[in-house]
């Protein structure tokens, strides 16, 4: 197992991310410290680094430097972006850092920061085609994405930094400066021919004041899911943020939910900037990536390769079923029988989200909870599904997921759903109840763990469900084991449970 450190000196803050890469490409990030060291402000018109941010830069790296050297870092991977990349004195900055620290930093230019960012998306949401909007310190990157590639991308000179310098907008916000940000704004956006292709298609949003917009919605919504990734805002949450933020000075900023005290003073220009986006583009919503530059990174560290993973979900599930040490023949036998009842027994209803996602996460990794503790793992596995960072999955469908999982075994799984009643609904929970019965029945048809029970034919109608089983032993204690269900089985489907 290698570790590696990537070090994104950005506009606005300087970060490091330690991560350990293991088997089957998957990874896992055990550090990630942030300084915000503004490197990009104050940069006049001569566009040189000022000699204090170049010090707190320095100072910053050589502490992230040294928490490499202390975790044992097997490469260090440093890439700097706009604030460098514009800086006529970027030699002396690239020169100190090597001489003094030992670091060489590689300058990404529009198109490799716009790839990054791209690369990052591409491999942990499930999209084909939207709108990437990378908002730094200093740049933009707008990448239209159409079958998983990149269609066009531009580097816009301007982010929350100068944007916040260039029309007042750090405190008090005077409405002369909004209008005289809206005009620039459409202007840049008019300016590129191809932004019209992406109307009606998602907008993508990646980088840290992004996700705190995301932030403050979910506080504003006391959202039940502590989860960056892949969370959905509408255009009313856009505007809605936009307006607030505007109208507050900057101590009003301070104290909004969700909002980072020091992304306070550069807040609304980046607000701006997304809503009219968005505005100018009839986009269809905005999903906030919790991944960006550094996951981009990661990813091409991994694969090193320029086709995107195939099925994003597949590749999370399999990348926690090797970090976790899942047996995965037993995992892909229980997915396997549970499918084949689903199809059988339920195939024909019409659900409110991918279920073939939804029975997949679920069925793969539900014993992922015993690697807490064996006793009581499914409701660690409900846990860890929840929290381990799956791709490829809408909230909702990680959420009903992680339930599904948790009602693999005979004990029930205690939690209040009414919790998360702005995610999911009634109808949804009982959709939950039909999978979970289906895999509780999986599970018990596998209960030696030798892969010998299989699913042949499943006879419906309105009275009962019987299900034929083939083997090539006596399963005499699997079906016992299976039939405990039946009494949940009849409440849940209204129908009689028969197995032979």
């Amino acid at each position: 197992m290698r570790k590696i450190g990537i070090i994104d000196i950005g506009s606005n803050s300087v970060r490091l991310v330690l991560v350990r890469i293991g088997k089957k490409g998957s990874f896992r990030i055990f550090n990630d410290v942030k300084e915000s060291v503004r490197l990009g402000m104050g940069m006049d018109d001569n566009l040189e680094l000022k000699l204090s941010r170049i010090e707190a830069a320095i100072k910053t790296l050589k502490m992230f430097k040294s928490m490499c050297d202390a975790t044992f870092v097997d490469e260090i991977i440093a890439v700097a972006t706009a604030a460098v990349r514009k800086a006529k004195n970027k030699s002396y900055f690239l020169e100190r850092v090597k001489n003094e620290i030992g670091i060489d930093i590689k300058v990404l230019d529009g198109k490799e920061e716009a790839f990054f960012a791209y690369w990052g998306v591409i491999n942990s949401i499930d999209v084909d085609k939207g709108l990437i909007m990378d908002i730094g310190g200093g740049s933009t990157e707008l990448i239209l994405v159409e079958n998983r590639k990149i269609s066009n991308s531009i580097s816009l000179p301007f982010g929350s930094i100068n944007l916040a310098q260039n029309f007042n907008l750090s405190n008090h916000v005077k409405e002369s400066d909004i209008k005289a940000l809206h005009s620039f704004l459409i202007d840049n956006y008019g300016s590129i021919p191809w932004l019209s292709k992406s109307k009606g298609y998602p907008l993508i949003g990646v980088g840290g004041t992004i996700r705190n917009m995301g932030n403050v919605v979910r506080k504003s919504n006391n959202y039940p899911l502590e989860i960056t990734h892949n969370f959905r805002m509408k255009k009313s949450d856009l505007h809605k943020i936009y307006k607030m933020a505007k109208e507050k000075n900057l101590e009003e900023r301070k104290k909004i939910k969700g909002l980072s005290k020091d992304r306070a003073d550069i807040f609304v220009g980046v607000s701006g900037a997304v809503f009219h986006l968005f505005e100018y583009c009839e986009l269809k919503n905005l999903i906030v990536s919790g991944s960006g530059i550094r996951e981009g990174i990661i990813y091409d560290y991994i694969h090193n390769n320029i086709e995107p993973v195939k099925n994003v979900l597949d590749f999370s599930i399999n990348s926690l079923m090797s970090k976790y040490e899942l047996d995965t023949d037993h995992a892909y036998h229980i997915y396997n029988i549970t499918k084949s009842l689903y199809d059988q027994i339920l195939g024909d209803e019409i659900f409110s989200v991918d279920i073939h996602k939804v029975l997949k996460t679920a069925a793969l990794l539900h014993d992922s909870g015993i690697n807490i503790r064996f006793y009581n793992h499914t409701q660690h596995s409900f846990y860890m599904i929840l929290n381990a960072g799956i791709n490829g999955l809408t909230h909702k469908e990680l959420l009903m997921s992680a339930f599904v999982s948790a009602l693999h075994r005979n004990k029930k799984f205690k939690t209040n759903w009414l919790k998360y009643k702005s995610i999911i609904t009634k109808e949804d929970m009982e959709t939950i109840r039909k999978l979970g019965l289906l895999l509780r029945i999986a599970e018990s048809l596998d209960i030696c763990l030798d892969g010998k029970t299989r699913v042949v034919n499943c006879s419906v109608n309105t009275e009962e469900v019987r299900i034929r089983v083939i083997s090539d032993k006596k399963t005499d204690v699997e079906i016992n084991h299976a039939l405990n269900a039946s009494e949940q089985f009849k409440k849940v489907y209204k129908k009689k449970l028969f197995i032979e």
